[in-house]
Parts: C-alpha cells; structure tokens; sequence
C-alpha cells in the first residue's frame, strides 16, 4: 500500500507543472505566408471537450480527439505520439478543452484522480514543495498530514563590533556602582523571520491524509505503520510561496504547529536591538492571564 501510495504522490507532485503544459491551446490552421516551407509535424488535438475522469479508450473510440499538422515550432516537446499505447489504462487529469495539443500529463492512472490530490491543489490554487526536517525543525514529528503549520527561517547572526587586532575585546555586560549596565549587548544569535503562515500538510513521506489516501487494511493485516522518514514534509503552498521557500534555503526552516482556527497575521521582523526579553514585560510575561482558566 505504501508502494502505491508512493507513485500516486510522486505523480501529483508533478502534475502542477505537467498539466499546465498540456493545456497548451494549439490551433490547427496556422497557413499564414509565415509558417511557408516550415516542416510540420503530426500532433493529437482535442476535438471536443474532454471531461475529467474520461478513459484514454473511450477518448480515441469515440474521436475525441485527431491528428492535425503543426508546423515543427509549434509542436510541443511532450506531446503524444501514439495514443493508444501511451495512453492505455489512463484517464482525463482535468477538463481538456477544444484545441489543446495532447502532452503527457494530460492522462493519468486512476488511483491518482481517486485520490483527490489534484482537486484540492487545483480547487485553492496550490502546488507542492517538499523538503526534510530533524525532530527538532519539524515539531518532534507531532504533525500528521492535514495539520497546519507556521514556516520560519533562521538565519546566524555574524559577532557585531569585534575587538580589532591588540586589543581586548569590550565586556558584554558593564557593573557599576550604579548598577548593571547591558546597554549594547547583543541578546540574538540568530534572526528568526517567518517565511508563510498556515500551511497545509499535504503528506509526511508517501502518507496521506485520511481523507485523501486509502487507509483500510485487508483482513487480518495489521495496520500500516507511521511514515518511514516522518521528515520528510511536503506543503501545499501558492506557487510564489514554494518559489521562496526553495530561493531562501530549506537547511534551516522551522516548522510550528497552529490549530486549525489560527488565523494568520503579519508579524514583524525582531528588534534586533530590544534590551528586554518578554519574561521581562509585564505585558508579555505569559498568554495566560490573572483571569485565565487553568490548564487540565
């Protein structure tokens, strides 16, 4: 079941950039004075709309599609060749619409339509990134698929002010007879920002959510263990925002749950040079109040 589940996710994960490709519209006219003299090449076109879930049989059965000649420019790199072949066993990702060239990616196995993957990328608008964290990056791999989380990203702060050469460096806190002084001490060794706010697990390893993956067992089998790399995380995220995370360095990301009623909300980069800490702040001492309800 792993296995299975392992094809159907490396596939979804695909399928954003796949899909978008295949609905390529190509037109399959083109005899303008232009494209004179340019070798042309035969390309599979869609005829009529194809709804999603259709059969690649029922497709080439019933002339949902045919061939048309492009000129070579036009042609895209993946498109189909030999239906019949390429396509056996497969059904329609999504709606296919009139006049779109027919690419690999536009036909997929069943189970990874059954699975609901690509609805819900497509349905918010998402795509997938993935990447590795330890225990202590990744909520000591408390997360199940469909929890939530906040993205941060640590960054190591250089020594400010170092002793120049022959000289004793300044001591971080000064005592004097008026008392201690730590202005101009440095508190942070890292500068912590958060990257994106409330980001849907989409699977830990190959497991799924429950509502997307089959998590029954055959009689008399025992249940499936947890995931074999529990860090190994992937997010479902606008595409700028999987653009960021993999421009900014996956190394030393953070992750840190919220509930599903987090409502997300800017948050301001540190004062990286705040003197006081909160447990230092009477109005930052703790989140529960005087007034607050004990914690069973």
């Amino acid at each position: 079941m792993n296995s299975r589940r392992a094809i159907i996710l490396i596939v979804a994960i695909a399928l954003g950039i796949i899909a978008t490709v295949g609905l390529l519209s190509y037109i399959g006219n083109v005899e303008s004075a232009a494209n004179e003299g340019e070798q042309v090449a035969e390309v599979w076109v869609v005829n009529q709309p194809i709804p999603k879930g259709t059969s690649a049989e029922r497709v080439i059965a019933e002339g949902f599609i045919s061939v048309q000649e492009l000129p070579v420019s036009l042609r895209p790199s993946t498109a189909i060749t030999d239906p019949q072949t390429e396509l056996a066993g497969l059904v329609a990702i999504t709606d296919l619409p009139p006049n779109a060239a027919l690419v690999a990616g536009n036909f997929v196995s069943p189970a990874v339509v059954a699975t609901g993957i690509t609805d819900r990328l497509e349905e918010k608008g998402m795509v997938t990134v993935t990447f590795n964290v330890d225990n202590t990056r990744g909520a000591a791999y408390l997360m199940e698929p469909g929890d939530f989380v906040n993205v941060l990203r640590r960054y190591a702060i250089e020594e400010v002010n170092p002793a120049t050469e022959g000289e004793e460096a300044a001591p971080d806190i000064l005592v004097t007879e008026q008392g201690t002084d730590r202005e101009g001490v440095l508190l942070f060794d890292f500068d912590t920002r958060y990257v994106y706010q409330k980001a849907e697990i989409l699977a830990i390893d190959k497991t799924l959510p429950a509502d997307l993956g089959d998590t029954t067992t055959a009689e008399g089998e025992e249940a499936a263990a947890g995931p074999a790399n529990a860090g190994l995380i992937t997010l479902a995220v606008p595409p700028e925002v999987a653009q960021y995370l993999l421009s900014i360095g996956t190394s030393d990301l953070y992750l840190s749950l919220v509930p599903p009623s987090y409502q997300p909300e800017a948050i301001e980069a540190l004062d990286l040079g705040e003197s006081v800490l909160p447990g230092e702040d009477d109005t930052r001492l703790t989140p529960y109040g005087p007034d607050a309800e004990p914690v069973e």
